[in-house]
């Protein structure tokens, strides 16, 4: 009875088995098990905050977290370019072009000559990086934490908290881009792991050390131990990846970073008006209508993003493959890989919109009887104006891997026209919240969201609606 029970269940156990290992190595699930982790970081890290800090440090602990927020900002651009650029070389190509795809050799190959000297570039490149930052913000941030370190409970440690963070924020930027590079070598799954246990030990290490006091020095002590276990192990693992490291000129070194520079300061550029519509747009909701506005306004929005963020993993670990497929010209290839990715991403994004709209005022309402989403009208206006967003922002991914940024200015103007378009609203209706969902939809359907979809699918070298409609392999219209 035993022996058929057991022979019973072990093809069971074998299905299971197998399923566990399958989740256990899809970069897709890792990637979503980091943005768990850091959604669930906020979550247990904010409540102690809260709870432990006296006014004054906790307003200084906000200064800590916006003088840090600056890090990411002096990378311009680079990150995306160089991930770009790394795809190229495990393609084939030959050289780096400041505009269009290179050539790859025959073969096909990776070339490591290439990988690198693109490694020693970016090295050169974000020394100088941190070094500005430190000067910048070492100087500026220094001058505005004194200004207001007699106010907390212990200057002294607000002084050291302040020390940690930008030597913390300062080792980041220096040493993140080992994990971009690792990205770029085709190890989406590798470098998705290693910023899970970063991220794990950060916390692990931030709630003990909150716990017992250590007060403001305590999320910058975890933040410095995230990037040296983050650099130490990516650094490792694109080591061990790479042969030993072949002799190159300074005019090499020179000729790539000044083929990084076009589309980084325009990419760059980009992302800080889109951060900057964000922010500006908070920042004008609670000027105009006040806190409790903005608490409606912005929980509505992380919700969206939330959803955004998840459903975006589908192609974001693609994209390092694409840029190879890109370098030897194989289109076919470049929609075989995206064709199953966008539908798994369109709807998954779907799945968590509805949720949001429908499922999330409940628990809110759940929570605290004065916590409340946007109305259901406008819920429905943003779950679609973000997903369009996420479409755009796939696309003009894709766009990207051609090494040109036809949409720059574009993207540019709509920032603008949307902030613009919000004041309008404000101003000469009564829609009330509702301006800040309807105008940066309207402004994205008036070109963007449709003809950055149109031009994307010809760089697969086909048309849009024979892509998403007929498959992959459908052939191009003559």
């Amino acid at each position: 009875m035993s022996v058929r029970a057991g022979m019973r269940f072990e093809p069971a156990d074998r299905s299971v088995n197998a399923l566990l290992r399958r989740l256990a190595n899809s970069t897709v699930v890792w990637s979503w098990a980091l943005n768990g982790l850091r959604l669930g970081s906020g979550l247990i890290v904010l409540p102690l905050v809260l709870h432990l800090f006296k006014p004054a440090d906790l307003g200084m602990y906000y200064v800590l977290l916006s003088l840090a927020a600056y890090g990411p900002i002096i990378d311009f651009g680079f990150g995306p370019t160089i991930d770009r650029f790394i795809g190229y070389a495990m393609g084939g190509a030959e050289t780096l072009e400041a505009q269009g795809v290179p050539h790859a050799r025959e073969g096909g190959g990776p070339n490591y000559q290439l990988l690198w000297e693109v490694l020693v570039t970016i090295r050169n490149l974000y020394r100088y990086l941190t070094l500005i930052f430190l000067v910048l913000l070492g100087i500026g941030g220094t001058l505005y934490v004194e200004h207001f370190a007699q106010e907390t409970s212990s200057p002294l440690v607000t002084r050291l908290a302040w020390g940690i963070t930008l030597l913390s924020t300062a080792y980041s930027i220096y040493s993140n881009w080992w994990s971009v590079y690792l990205r770029g070598l085709n190890q989406v799954r590798s470098a998705a792991k290693i910023t899970v246990g970063a991220v794990a030990v950060k916390l692990l290490l931030a709630v003990p050390l909150l716990l017992s006091g250590a007060g403001l020095l305590s999320l910058p002590i975890a933040g410095f131990a995230n990037s040296f276990i983050q650099r130490h192990f990516s650094r490792a693992m694109c080591l061990k990846l790479l042969p030993p490291q072949p002799p190159m000129t300074h005019s090499n070194l020179r000729q790539h970073l000044r083929a990084l520079w076009p589309n980084s300061w325009r990419l760059g550029l980009q992302l800080m008006t889109s951060s900057l519509t964000v922010q500006g747009s908070l920042l004008i909701c609670g000027s105009v209508y006040h806190l409790k506005a903005t608490a409606v306004y912005g929980p509505s929005v992380q919700l969206m993003q939330f959803a955004s963020g998840l459903a975006l993993v589908w192609t974001l670990v693609k994209w390092p493959l694409i840029s190879q497929y890109q370098a030897r010209r194989d289109y076919v290839m470049i929609r075989r890989v995206l064709w199953p990715r966008v539908w798994l991403q369109t709807v998954t994004f779907l799945v968590l919109g509805f949720a949001a709209v429908f499922l999330a005022p409940a628990v809110f309402h759940w929570l605290g009887k004065n916590k409340q989403l946007l109305p259901l009208p406008w819920m429905l206006c943003l779950m679609l104006g973000t997903f369009l967003d996420m479409e755009l922002s796939a696309c003009g991914t894709l766009i990207a891997t051609t090494n040109r940024l036809p949409f720059f200015w574009y993207g540019v103007a709509g920032n603008i026209l949307s902030l613009a378009l919000i004041l309008a609203l404000i101003h000469f209706t009564s829609i009330g919240l509702g301006a800040f969902v309807l105008a940066p939809l309207l402004v994205g359907c008036i070109f963007n969201y449709w003809y950055w979809a149109l031009y994307a699918a010809w760089t697969m070298d086909t048309t849009l609606l024979r892509f998403l409609f007929l498959g992959p392999d459908a052939p191009k219209p003559k």
